[in-house]
């Protein structure tokens, strides 16, 4: 009976020692699944706090001229600070091993078109203004015209040279079809920003010192010397003005009506349907040159013209036309410009507004990137290179096994 009484106690002893292991072990797994959760939510925080340290890096310069996010760097650099942030963090805490995965900043460049965009459209929201940059000028007086002649500059550039310049022709030619002109351009959100950051040749000095004097022609021809760039954009507003006299002059009865009967009279009978066309043409083209030299001289001209907005005659065609002097008239028209009856409509830089929108979009993108980082660089910083900057990074980290990843941006 002894026997069987202790057997039974044995047994219940190694009962209640399995039971009290197995409970062990059960605590145990909760303790470390615990301890595991707990790390895991430490290395969630602490590496959405290294990601966004990095972002706070950011170029103040760039952000105050431009209103622009983006931090210096490339993914080695990246990489150092966030293995220094990890190292600082954990290598005094023995219960946990961690390594840092590489860092990728692949489409988080400030130059990746979608990311330069999408900055913008937070600037122009936000109605943030910019705050100029000084330099002393080396000489007194008005900064003269400027250029870049250095291929090596120009290659560095975001546009990378890029041709290409406004669609004038393909936005008369929806004019002609009857289309008005708020139909086929509308203000979009590059356009508020390029006219509140950039300059153009008749700007004011409210946004401090700029390499360029023409900023805005810049974007639209793709020149890089102020000359060049004011004398490109001066043909395209005298072929867009041109386009657009000449649809007024067929759409006025009376003028059509006196060129009809000038053509008859100078080259009677076939012939004089050329001559028509021949009067109109260069009536259109003398009006254009007279409508430039009004908007260079700060003053409006409407874009779709009335009789009493109209300022050359048809006496000055005829006279340069077909007259042995070969003159275009007096003395104030060869200076200066001719007053029309009625001075209204759009000044020179509402007509940049024409020719930035119809310049194609990427184009102008680039070239706007182009104008912050030549100022950038003349400015604030030699080696200043706009692709060298982010707006966001991707990482993953390993902490005790796991695989953890991170994707901050602004």
């Amino acid at each position: 009976m002894k026997k069987i009484m202790a057997g039974k106690k044995g047994s219940f002893i190694i009962f209640l020692t399995l039971a009290f292991s197995a409970v062990l072990i059960m605590v145990y797994a909760v303790i470390r699944a615990s301890g595991q959760q707990a790390i895991g939510s430490t290395a969630q925080n602490f590496g959405r706090l290294w990601g966004r340290s990095i972002l706070a890096e950011y170029d103040r310069t760039l952000k105050d001229r431009y209103g622009l996010f983006g931090f210096y760097g490339n993914e080695f650099l990246v990489e150092e600070k966030l293995d220094f942030y990890a190292g600082y963090t954990f290598d005094e805490k023995k219960y946990i091993t961690y390594d840092l995965s590489e860092c990728c900043l692949d489409g988080k460049a400030l130059t990746e078109n979608k990311n330069f965009n999408n900055q913008i459209k937070e600037v122009t929201a936000s109605g943030l203004n910019p705050v100029p940059l000084k330099k002393e000028p080396e000489t007194g007086g008005q900064q003269t015209p400027r250029c870049i002649n250095s291929q090596r500059i120009i290659q560095s550039l975001p546009s990378r040279g890029r041709r290409g310049g406004p669609g004038v022709s393909g936005l008369l030619a929806l004019i002609r079809e009857g289309k008005p002109l708020s139909a086929v351009l509308s203000e979009t959100v590059q356009n508020i920003y390029a006219f509140r950051f950039f300059r153009h040749r008749f700007s004011g000095e409210e946004l401090g010192d700029t390499f360029f004097n023409c900023e805005l022609e810049y974007i639209i021809s793709g020149k890089t010397d102020d000359r060049k760039a004011a004398e490109s954009v001066e043909k395209d507003l005298i072929v867009l003005r041109n386009g657009m006299n000449l649809i007024y002059l067929y759409s006025c009865d009376e003028k059509r009506a006196a060129v009809a009967a000038a053509a008859e009279a100078v080259t009677p009978g076939p012939a004089a349907v050329v001559t028509q066309a021949l009067i109109m043409e260069t009536w259109a083209f003398l009006e254009a040159k007279n409508d430039i030299k009004i908007l260079c001289n700060k003053k409006p001209v409407r874009f779709m013209k009335y009789d009493e907005n109209w300022a050359v005659s048809l006496e000055n065609v005829l006279s340069l036309l077909f007259s042995e002097e070969n003159t275009e008239g007096s003395g104030e028209e060869r200076t200066g410009y001719i007053k029309p009856k009625k001075m209204e409509g759009m000044g020179y830089g509402d007509y940049l507004r024409i020719l930035f929108g119809i310049v194609p979009e990427e184009t102008r993108t680039l070239r706007m990137m182009d104008i912050i980082q030549i100022n950038m660089k003349y400015l604030y910083c030699g080696g200043f290179l706009l692709e060298d900057y982010y707006t966001g990074l991707d990482f993953t980290l390993r902490v005790n096994g796991r695989k953890y990843e991170f994707h901050e941006n602004y």
